[in-house]
Protein backbone atom coordinates (compact mmCIF):
# COMPACT_ATOMS: atom_id res chain seq x y z
CA UNK A 1 0.00 0.00 0.00
CA UNK A 2 2.99 2.29 -0.11
CA UNK A 3 2.84 5.14 -2.60
CA UNK A 4 -0.96 5.29 -2.65
CA UNK A 5 -2.99 6.95 0.08
CA UNK A 6 -5.98 4.78 0.86
CA UNK A 7 -8.77 5.57 3.22
CA UNK A 8 -10.90 2.41 2.83
CA UNK A 9 -10.53 -0.99 1.20
CA UNK A 10 -13.55 -3.09 0.20
CA UNK A 11 -12.95 -6.54 1.69
CA UNK A 12 -14.93 -9.77 1.42
CA UNK A 13 -12.86 -11.76 3.91
CA UNK A 14 -12.71 -9.68 7.11
CA UNK A 15 -15.29 -10.28 9.84
CA UNK A 16 -16.26 -6.67 10.53
CA UNK A 17 -15.83 -3.08 9.35
CA UNK A 18 -12.54 -1.93 10.90
CA UNK A 19 -10.69 1.34 11.36
CA UNK A 20 -7.36 2.12 12.97
CA UNK A 21 -8.03 5.66 14.15
CA UNK A 22 -10.37 6.06 17.13
CA UNK A 23 -10.89 9.78 16.47
CA UNK A 24 -12.69 9.06 13.16
CA UNK A 25 -15.55 7.21 14.91
CA UNK A 26 -18.88 8.76 15.92
CA UNK A 27 -21.22 7.37 18.60
CA UNK A 28 -18.27 5.60 20.18
CA UNK A 29 -19.08 2.86 22.69
CA UNK A 30 -17.21 0.19 24.61
CA UNK A 31 -17.71 -3.44 23.55
CA UNK A 32 -16.67 -6.81 24.95
CA UNK A 33 -13.06 -7.50 23.98
CA UNK A 34 -13.03 -8.79 20.41
CA UNK A 35 -9.85 -10.52 19.16
CA UNK A 36 -8.78 -9.51 15.64
CA UNK A 37 -6.20 -11.46 13.61
CA UNK A 38 -3.91 -9.27 11.51
CA UNK A 39 -2.40 -10.25 8.14
CA UNK A 40 1.07 -10.61 9.68
CA UNK A 41 -0.25 -13.38 11.97
CA UNK A 42 -0.38 -11.27 15.13
CA UNK A 43 -3.55 -10.66 17.15
CA UNK A 44 -4.94 -7.49 18.68
CA UNK A 45 -8.06 -6.85 20.74
CA UNK A 46 -10.72 -4.31 19.74
CA UNK A 47 -12.60 -2.81 22.71
CA UNK A 48 -14.54 0.02 21.03
CA UNK A 49 -16.87 0.46 18.09
CA UNK A 50 -18.75 3.32 16.49
CA UNK A 51 -20.06 4.75 13.24
CA UNK A 52 -18.36 6.35 10.27
CA UNK A 53 -20.39 9.11 8.63
CA UNK A 54 -19.35 9.66 5.03
CA UNK A 55 -22.39 11.85 4.30
CA UNK A 56 -26.08 11.93 5.20
CA UNK A 57 -26.80 9.10 2.76
CA UNK A 58 -23.93 6.79 3.67
CA UNK A 59 -23.14 5.74 7.25
CA UNK A 60 -21.26 2.64 8.37
CA UNK A 61 -22.39 1.31 11.75
CA UNK A 62 -20.70 -1.17 14.10
CA UNK A 63 -17.19 -0.28 12.95
CA UNK A 64 -14.52 -1.84 15.18
CA UNK A 65 -11.58 0.29 16.26
CA UNK A 66 -8.45 -1.84 15.80
CA UNK A 67 -5.50 0.14 17.20
CA UNK A 68 -2.49 0.05 14.91
CA UNK A 69 -4.45 -1.01 11.81
CA UNK A 70 -2.82 0.81 8.90
CA UNK A 71 -5.86 0.75 6.60
CA UNK A 72 -9.62 0.92 7.03
CA UNK A 73 -11.73 -2.03 5.90
CA UNK A 74 -15.31 -2.29 4.63
CA UNK A 75 -16.72 -5.75 5.21
CA UNK A 76 -19.00 -6.47 2.22
CA UNK A 77 -21.35 -8.89 4.03
CA UNK A 78 -21.86 -6.49 6.92
CA UNK A 79 -22.60 -3.66 4.49
CA UNK A 80 -25.23 -5.78 2.73
CA UNK A 81 -26.72 -7.32 5.91
CA UNK A 82 -27.25 -4.06 7.78
CA UNK A 83 -28.05 -1.61 5.01
CA UNK A 84 -30.12 -1.24 1.91
CA UNK A 85 -27.19 -1.30 -0.50
CA UNK A 86 -26.47 -3.33 -3.59
CA UNK A 87 -22.83 -4.10 -4.34
CA UNK A 88 -21.60 -5.17 -7.78
CA UNK A 89 -18.08 -6.27 -8.65
CA UNK A 90 -16.52 -6.21 -12.11
CA UNK A 91 -12.95 -6.87 -13.20
CA UNK A 92 -11.97 -3.22 -12.61
CA UNK A 93 -14.51 -1.66 -10.24
CA UNK A 94 -16.91 -2.16 -7.36
CA UNK A 95 -20.18 -0.23 -7.39
CA UNK A 96 -22.14 0.52 -4.22
CA UNK A 97 -25.68 1.68 -4.81
CA UNK A 98 -28.75 2.33 -2.65
CA UNK A 99 -31.13 -0.51 -3.49
CA UNK A 100 -34.34 1.55 -3.26
CA UNK A 101 -33.42 4.93 -4.72
CA UNK A 102 -30.68 3.55 -7.03
CA UNK A 103 -28.52 6.47 -5.89
CA UNK A 104 -24.85 5.79 -6.55
CA UNK A 105 -22.93 5.70 -3.26
CA UNK A 106 -19.55 4.86 -4.72
CA UNK A 107 -17.74 3.45 -7.74
CA UNK A 108 -14.54 1.99 -6.38
CA UNK A 109 -11.29 1.59 -8.25
CA UNK A 110 -9.56 -1.80 -8.59
CA UNK A 111 -5.82 -1.46 -8.11
CA UNK A 112 -3.10 -3.96 -7.26
CA UNK A 113 -5.58 -6.71 -6.36
CA UNK A 114 -7.80 -4.58 -4.11
CA UNK A 115 -10.91 -2.42 -4.47
CA UNK A 116 -10.35 1.06 -3.01
CA UNK A 117 -13.24 3.18 -1.76
CA UNK A 118 -12.97 6.67 -3.26
CA UNK A 119 -16.24 8.30 -2.26
CA UNK A 120 -18.37 10.30 -4.66
CA UNK A 121 -19.02 13.92 -3.73
CA UNK A 122 -22.70 14.83 -3.56
CA UNK A 123 -23.70 17.87 -5.55
CA UNK A 124 -27.03 19.43 -6.33
CA UNK A 125 -27.44 19.70 -10.05
CA UNK A 126 -30.67 21.68 -9.98
CA UNK A 127 -32.56 23.49 -7.29
CA UNK A 128 -36.11 24.47 -8.19
CA UNK A 129 -37.41 27.67 -6.66
CA UNK A 130 -41.18 28.04 -6.48
CA UNK A 131 -42.67 30.63 -8.74
CA UNK A 132 -40.12 30.50 -11.57
CA UNK A 133 -41.82 31.68 -14.77
CA UNK A 134 -42.24 29.23 -17.63
CA UNK A 135 -40.31 31.40 -20.09
CA UNK A 136 -37.26 31.26 -17.79
CA UNK A 137 -37.37 27.44 -17.82
CA UNK A 138 -37.64 27.52 -21.60
CA UNK A 139 -34.50 29.66 -21.80
CA UNK A 140 -32.52 27.59 -19.30
CA UNK A 141 -33.44 24.25 -20.84
CA UNK A 142 -33.25 25.19 -24.49
CA UNK A 143 -37.02 25.58 -25.06
CA UNK A 144 -38.40 22.13 -24.13
CA UNK A 145 -42.01 21.25 -24.92
CA UNK A 146 -44.77 22.37 -22.57
CA UNK A 147 -45.33 18.74 -21.57
CA UNK A 148 -41.74 18.41 -20.31
CA UNK A 149 -41.77 21.77 -18.55
CA UNK A 150 -44.96 20.92 -16.60
CA UNK A 151 -43.17 17.94 -15.01
CA UNK A 152 -40.88 20.28 -13.08
CA UNK A 153 -42.39 21.20 -9.72
CA UNK A 154 -42.55 24.88 -8.95
CA UNK A 155 -43.05 26.14 -12.49
CA UNK A 156 -45.52 29.03 -12.30
CA UNK A 157 -47.64 28.85 -15.45
CA UNK A 158 -49.45 32.05 -14.41
CA UNK A 159 -46.21 34.06 -14.67
CA UNK A 160 -45.63 32.96 -18.24
CA UNK A 161 -44.66 35.90 -20.38
CA UNK A 162 -46.05 35.56 -23.88
CA UNK A 163 -44.03 36.87 -26.81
Amino acid sequence: MTGKQVSWIIDTKVSNHMIGNLSDLHNLQAISPCPVGLPDGSNIVATKEGSIIFDSDFVLKNVLCVPGLSCNLFFVSQLIDYSNYTIQFTHNMCIIQDHTSRMLIDADEYWDGLYYFKGIPRITALKVVKGVPLDLWHQRWGYPSMQITKIVSGVDLKKNIEN
